[in-house]
């Protein structure tokens, strides 16, 4: 009676996490495909001075640097600087 309920009980929990992990890789897969998108997107915004990146690995991930802005009196921000036409 309770080994055939616990096993029983184990063998649904076993199923479940089998697909929460299958529903988490495909998520993780469409979330990377997503960032891919989006980065190459991005690519078109550049910062003067800065070349884009070919593209970012996971083990070398880029960041570009920072805009340096000012505030006008109504706290908009404003950039500094040139823009940079393509």
């Amino acid at each position: 009676g309770q080994i055939n309920a616990a096993m029983g009980q184990l063998s649904q929990t076993t199923q479940q996490s089998a697909s929460a992990s299958e529903e988490l890789a495909a998520t993780a897969e469409e979330m990377s495909s997503q960032a891919e998108q989006l980065q190459t997107l991005m690519a078109f915004f550049r910062l003067a001075g800065h070349a884009a990146p070919a593209r970012a690995t996971a083990s070398s991930p880029r960041r570009p640097a920072a805009v340096p802005v000012a505030l006008t009196s109504a706290t908009t921000a404003v950039p500094v600087g040139e823009f940079v036409r393509f």
